[in-house]
């Protein structure tokens, strides 16, 4: 039974991979950052500072979601739209591959709106000019869907492969195997809830293009039914990577034991208790 359940949850890490290294490919999904900020903040007079630093350099963390609230509205509008006309095709003929590439645009479409919220929260650019994605890019498109998609741990996956944490991503993963890595798990379970999702949409499409016209409704109800929860679970984990509620937090000491420490001071790695001959400044009174 163990061995059957690895095997389901491998099958889904790797239709996840195989859907956005498709997916990816979109000329729809790529987001240029530069541009996209000076279409959002046009009428800013700090638009140099916020290309160069982010808009969360300048404006409130709630008046970047409130601006994110607009960014979902108008993706999910848009990716709705275009999904009603690719539901309207009824030839069983056509049925399964259709319904597969409008999964593959679908989640082209999530990529497209994670990258707009990404940016407007202060993360740089997920894709370089090359044409092959980079695996530092894999890794936070993973976290990126797995955030959308509520992935147990794709908040911190998120807050982990942050610009906020540095952008040597790239050196990490390529100095490390991927599987080496501490954030590792966080990454099968967010392919593992992708590859569900892929499975849901795949049916769900299918099955809509079964019926004409009404095929287009479904198919755009199913979208925008999704897409737009989904964008704003993922603003939510950026307002909250950015309120700080995935750093480290330093544990406070139980006062018994803080006080035993007060007693004591470390010198070339020996413990010794303070006392007034061994205090150099005990009696100094300036």
């Amino acid at each position: 039974m163990a061995g059957k359940n690895a095997m389901n949850q491998q099958k889904l890490q790797d239709t996840a991979m195989n859907m956005i290294g498709v997916a990816v490919k979109l000329p729809v999904v790529r987001v240029e950052r530069e541009q996209f900020l000076r279409e959002q903040f046009s009428d800013s007079p700090h638009l140099d500072h916020i290309l160069e630093h982010g808009p969360q350099s300048v404006y409130s963390v709630e008046a970047l979601r409130t601006k994110a609230n607009k960014v979902i509205r108008n993706n999910t509008t848009k990716t709705a739209s275009i999904s009603f006309a690719a539901g309207l095709p009824a030839n069983p003929a056509v049925m399964i591959p259709a319904g597969g590439a409008d999964v593959v645009q679908y989640f082209g479409f999530a990529i497209h709106m994670a990258q707009q919220i990404a940016y407007l929260f202060g993360e740089d650019d997920l894709f370089d000019k090359a044409d092959e994605i980079s695996d530092a890019a894999k890794i936070r498109i993973i976290a990126l869907l797995g955030g959308m998609f509520g992935a147990g741990g794709a908040a911190m996956l998120i807050s982990q492969t942050s610009k906020s944490l540095g952008t040597n991503l790239g050196a990490r993963v390529a100095a490390k195997a991927l599987t080496k890595t501490t954030w590792y798990p966080l990454v099968k379970k967010s392919l593992q809830l992708i590859g569900q999702n892929v499975t849901k949409q795949t049916v769900g499409k299918t099955i809509a293009k079964a019926v004409p016209v009404l095929g287009g409704v479904v198919s755009a109800g199913i979208t925008y039914a999704a897409f737009r929860p989904m964008g704003h679970r993922l603003a939510d984990v950026f307002v909250r990577n950015l309120n700080g509620e995935f750093d480290e937090i330093e544990l406070d000491l139980n006062p018994n034991f803080a006080a035993t420490l007060a007693e004591k001071v470390v010198l070339d790695g020996e413990v010794i208790e303070v006392t007034e001959e061994s205090n150099p400044t005990a009696g100094f009174t300036g």
